[in-house]
């Protein structure tokens, strides 16, 4: 088991094992979420292979294994798991109204959070990955209030904080920030250079994006 299975596995084993427990029940949504997840993951893993082959982004060869289409099979596995991990954690949280912000307008802070997007995607058009990321994530937040689907912003946002944790840590153990060992490696000269221990700021736009275009399929889908 490479590096990197052995990162996803860990992310993976708990939220799916919990899924199951009588009290949570998460597993009654499989149904939706073996239709939705594939569908987010299309958008990103497409976006990945043209970074990959563009050098904006590439992988250390030493902890991964089988390559299909430029891309190491652990990195489509991540676009499945990882997704599965954030929409059991907005589930939870969801039904418990286990929320850390209380009484917060998210509606507003996302509109501020494009703003910020916006003006720093301007003032760095030459970095490509802050480019599209910014880009990208401002286009699914404006799509998410457009046609009002049906989720909550505030379980949503709380999931964003609180996945922040684990996200550290896995995004850290696949930038080098344990035993130097880098499964993905950034060219600084398509990112910011802005970073949180070893992780790209970038990153933080691209998991909040993810994690929103993953729960608005899943929300559509659950509702036809």
């Amino acid at each position: 088991m490479t590096y990197y299975y052995k990162i996803l596995f860990l992310s993976f084993i708990i939220p799916f094992i919990f899924s199951f427990h009588n009290k949570i029940n998460f597993h009654k949504n499989f149904k939706f979420i073996i239709i939705s997840i594939p569908l987010s993951s299309i958008f990103y893993i497409i976006w990945d292979i043209i970074f990959t082959e563009m050098g904006v982004w590439g992988f250390n060869k030493d902890y991964v294994s089988t390559y299909i289409i430029n891309l190491p099979v652990e990195e489509y596995l991540f676009f499945l798991i990882i997704p599965f991990c954030c929409l059991y954690t907005y589930y939870v949280i969801n039904k418990y109204k286990a929320y850390l912000v209380k009484n917060f307008d998210w509606k507003k802070f996302q509109f501020l959070f494009i703003l910020i997007l916006f003006i720093t995607l301007v003032l760095n058009l030459s970095k490509i990955y802050t480019l599209v990321c910014f880009l990208s994530c401002i286009l699914i937040i404006f799509v998410s209030n457009k046609f009002n689907i049906n989720y909550s912003k505030s379980s949503f946002h709380n999931t964003f904080i609180l996945i922040t944790i684990p996200f550290l840590i896995v995004n850290g153990a696949l930038t080098g920030s344990f035993y130097n060992q880098t499964v993905v490696w950034y060219n600084n000269d398509m990112i910011l250079g802005l970073r949180v221990f070893t992780i790209p700021i970038e990153d933080f736009v691209y998991s909040y994006q993810l994690q929103l275009l993953n729960l608005l399929i899943y929300s559509k889908i659950k509702r036809i």
